[in-house]
């Protein structure tokens, strides 16, 4: 199937996907529109606020205010305060999950559309959404959806293409060195293969953390996606290295991209990395940014090679790596690299083992509380599902008590415990809720 054929199937099948043309077809009655964007603070949220504020700047005249905040989940209080000072006559919710409450902030915007691709955790009703993956799991990128949307009003080009690939390969939908492709995703893959092929030629250099099977080759798309993760972690390096004077990562990446496509580089004469940071502004603060990222990256996968074997899902290996995340990383409430670093072993242990999967749970204690992170299983054991039962099962033991939380993908998701949770009660229920997982898997249907 060609991309476009897959844009027209969904235009057409997924009743979602016009409801948000419609909303946005609504914006041009108003004279200059203005839209409060809020984006997850990844590669994949990056790039859907790119797509997005080009579209409607582009097509609807609209001024957009993109906002990145460093939790996943977006809330009224956070909404309110952007509304204080300023009124918006859409609030466009990217990459930030669907749930059910994300109803309540029609109360604030009455045109509130959603545009996301994990599973739900509570469907909202009255919002205008667009997820394949609200019924059933549908492996994708919000930014793709991002891409289709844009493409409806033929506000794309090769910038927003692009930016759509950034967010496809920070949440690993592609594997150029292998040359593979969840389903969804698969046809935009091949036309940019096509269109920037470059982009994706294998090569005999340092591997990324993007690089979970061959450790030995890597391709530029992945250099360039590590690179801009590392910038996205920017303003956490100040704690280490005072020249480093980002107030904020993701919105420093995200500015860098915008003054990129301005100046309008030839993306298919892209050939290395260094070509890639020679049409950057401020490049130079990146890639120092960049070196002590690699340093880190170093350090932690060394921490995470020892590991402990939990138990057997449904076939699948799970394993628990116990390590502290990089000095600078140790306030960060989001991924940062240590989860990464666990990856880049997925293969080895898969390898070592008479598992076809494996799953890596990292247990990191940090300044603000524990950090747990899963990765892998293949489909076979919903990493998601787990982190959010883990979190619900926490809350129930401390009610009253904020900074828990917990979900994500069926392959990779979090788990988030600030203190005063003590450490050893989050170790005591992730095991036993393994525990309980692994004893229901083993009985058989007459049990």
């Amino acid at each position: 199937m060609f991309f476009s054929e897959r844009v027209r199937h969904i235009s057409t099948s997924d009743k979602g996907f016009m409801s948000v043309v419609e909303a946005f077809k609504g914006l041009s009655k108003i004279e200059r529109p203005r839209v409060l964007n809020y984006s997850h603070n990844d590669l994949d949220g990056i790039g859907s606020a790119i797509v997005m504020r080009r579209l409607l700047q582009r097509h609807f005249n609209a001024e957009v205010v993109t906002k990145l905040p460093p939790h996943f989940r977006l809330t009224t209080p956070e909404i309110q305060r952007a509304l204080e000072t300023e009124s918006f006559d859409m609030l466009l919710v990217t990459d930030k999950g669907t749930f059910d409450y994300y109803d309540d902030f029609l109360q604030l915007v009455k045109r509130t559309v959603i545009i996301d691709h994990h599973p739900n955790d509570g469907m909202p009703k009255r919002c205008v959404l667009f997820n394949p993956s609200a019924e059933q799991s549908v492996q994708s990128a919000t930014s793709l959806l991002c891409h289709m949307v844009s493409s409806k009003f033929r506000g794309v080009d090769v910038y927003d293409d692009f930016a759509a690939l950034l967010g496809c390969r920070g949440d690993f939908a592609f594997d150029p060195v292998q040359k593979t492709s969840v389903e969804f995703v698969a046809p935009f893959i091949n036309d940019m293969r096509k269109r920037l092929p470059h982009l994706f030629e294998s090569k005999l250099e340092r591997a990324t953390i993007f690089d979970l099977v061959d450790r030995e080759r890597t391709a530029l798309i992945n250099q360039i996606a590590e690179v801009l993760h590392a910038g996205c972690l920017a303003h956490m390096y100040h704690r280490v290295d005072e020249s480093i004077d980002i107030d904020y990562g993701p919105s420093f990446v995200f500015e860098l991209l915008l003054r990129l496509i301005e100046k309008r580089p030839k993306l298919d004469e892209l050939r290395t990395l260094a070509d890639f940071e020679a049409v950057l502004s401020n490049g130079g603060i990146l890639l120092n940014v960049f070196e002590h990222y690699k340093h880190d990256c170093e350090v932690l996968s060394k921490r995470v090679e020892n590991t402990v074997l939990l138990e057997e899902i449904n076939g699948v290996g799970i394993y628990l790596m116990f390590a502290k995340e990089a000095p600078a990383m140790q306030g960060a409430p989001f991924p940062a690299i240590l989860p990464y670093a666990a990856s880049v072993h997925l293969d080895s242990l898969r390898r070592a083992s008479n598992y076809p999967h494996t799953i890596a749970v990292v247990f990191c204690p940090k300044d603000r509380g524990v950090h747990i992170s899963m990765r892998g299983g293949g489909g076979l054991v919903d990493c998601g599902a787990v982190c959010s039962e883990l979190a619900n099962r926490l809350q129930a033991m401390y009610p009253g008590q904020g900074g828990i939380d917990g979900g994500g993908h069926d392959r990779a998701a979090e788990c988030v415990v600030d203190k005063p949770v003590p450490m050893y009660a989050v170790m005591h229920e992730l095991v036993k809720l393994i525990g309980e997982l692994a004893g229901r898997s083993k009985k058989t249907p007459a049990e």
